[in-house]
């Protein structure tokens, strides 16, 4: 097959697209509105039952005259101690935001009531802390060690276990992975169902201070997905439990334990993604899979997409119906290539929302955002081509052949210089990955090829990069 005459053309069309600076998409093939039904714990799934917390009272009073701290408490009672967030996106970590409020605590004590501090019904009957839970993607970020629990307050070790299961999704007897830090005014924080053998090496009667490192948010213990279930006490007993959160409805404590106390709810994009297909989501206690990337080799084509889009995916917490996200495909200059609006028809406490959508096809730095109740999230991608960069020689008399092809393939130039010049072949299939062949060194070459049945782009390049050409082949 001779292309040598056809490749100056191609590569005319190629390079003149790239100096245009913005371009425009074309309409969707269609959107999906995916509803993930998390579990989360309730009043028959409590984070912790009244017999571990009969257990935990019993077991801080031994370390606690152990360690002689009974003996170190103040006098007088301080002032109730001020609490940091207790939880943080680890080093890395680039999503925009990492969780959503599972439950609070329950403020109205009748049996099957329930009310929140801010008189809602973001709890569930007889919860004794507030339920931050993991989100997207709770079993991969909790695999990945990408959200940690870290002290909310310094104060000392009482309590601490690891070693335990921590895929749970359901009620049982299992013991959580957690650690309890009693403050300088008798106070106490616990946090509950963190990360297999992930808590701080500290051991019993050691101090940590705010912000350091506890262990990673799990589902250990009775849980139902990876979440951290943070308490405080005010004393030594359950009983003596607050709400960190002050409110029209808290009737425990009339102060916000919070050094700054976010809001009851907090709509916002906290995550954006493009992805080479649908992303996966199996269910607890199986981790998901994000199917993301940032960089798309044009001609691209996802698995069960059509030709050249992929999926663009916007994860709302607190979601509020009415309330719309304007979502942006930006051009490297800045201008749109493509946009499109979402507006919410239900109340949820998450959604996500994916779109079908045609990539850009000059090179570039691409950038895809949403904004929601005044906050933007957005992510970068990479615009490639397999064309990118290459100068035609057009002097070069080669044959590739047969084109279509079984797999076995012959390489012949015009001369020997020619041949001995090249340094390698690579073949590129429409997603992108690329086969190379080295060492190519005799007169007439066979190429053996294992490749799957498909078009491929090939570019045969020089040793020093002063000729390169390239072509399609269909591999039967």
């Amino acid at each position: 097959m001779k292309v040598s005459k056809l490749i100056p053309v191609l590569l005319v069309i190629i390079f003149a697209s790239i100096k245009v600076i913005g371009q425009n998409s074309i309409a969707d093939t269609g959107s999906t509105l995916i509803n993930e039904n998390l579990p989360l714990n309730d009043a028959q799934h409590p984070c912790i039952t009244p017999s571990e917390y009969k257990l935990l009272e019993q077991q801080c009073a031994e370390n606690i005259k152990f360690l002689g701290l009974d003996k170190n408490l103040p006098e007088k009672q301080l002032l109730p101690i001020s609490v940091s967030w207790p939880i943080k996106a680890a080093a890395g970590f680039t999503d925009c935001d990492y969780y959503f409020i599972g439950a609070y605590v329950d403020q109205d004590i009748a049996a099957t009531a329930i009310k929140d501090f801010n008189c809602g019904n973001n709890t569930y009957d007889g919860h004794h802390g507030t339920d931050i839970a993991v989100w997207p993607f709770g079993f991969y970020k909790m695999d990945s060690n990408l959200v940690e629990v870290v002290a909310a307050a310094p104060g000392t070790i009482i309590q601490k276990a690891d070693g335990n299961f921590d895929r749970n999704c359901v009620t049982n007897t299992m013991t959580a992975n957690s650690i309890i830090i009693q403050h300088a005014d008798g106070s106490r924080a616990l946090y509950w169902h963190m990360k297999k053998n992930s808590v701080t090496a500290k051991a019993i009667g050691q101090t940590v201070v705010a912000g350091e490192y506890l262990g990673v948010a799990g589902s250990s213990g009775n849980s139902s997905g990876p979440h951290l279930h943070f308490e405080v006490w005010a004393g030594s007993t359950n009983t003596t439990y607050n709400d960190p959160f002050a409110g029209t409805c808290n009737t425990l404590n009339t102060a916000s334990w919070w050094i700054a106390q976010k809001p009851h709810t907090n709509p916002a994009v906290i995550k954006v993604s493009v992805n080479t297909t649908d992303i996966v989501l199996p269910g607890c206690p199986n981790t998901e899979t994000p199917n993301e990337s940032s960089v798309y080799t044009i001609p691209f084509q996802g698995a069960g997409l059509s030709p050249g889009y992929a999926k663009f995916y916007i994860f709302i917490r607190d979601d509020v119906s009415g309330q719309s996200a304007d979502c942006k495909i930006l051009n490297p200059n800045g201008t749109t290539f493509n946009s499109w609006t979402y507006t919410s028809t239900t109340t949820t406490k998450n959604a996500i929302r994916g779109y079908s959508k045609l990539l850009p096809t000059v090179p570039g730095v691409y950038t895809f955002q949403a904004t929601y109740n005044g906050k933007t999230c957005s992510k970068t991608f990479t615009i490639k081509t397999v064309a990118s960069g290459i100068i035609p020689n057009t002097s070069a008399d080669f044959m590739l052949y047969p084109n279509p092809s079984n797999g076995k393939l012959f390489l012949k130039l015009g001369s020997s210089s020619q041949l001995e010049n090249i340094n390698e072949i690579d073949f590129i299939n429409s997603a992108g990955v690329e086969t190379k062949i080295s060492n190519i060194s005799s007169y007439t070459k066979v190429i053996e090829l294992n490749l799957a049945s498909g078009i491929y782009f090939y570019i045969i390049k020089s040793k020093d990069n002063s000729q390169t050409n390239s072509g399609k082949i269909i591999i039967k």
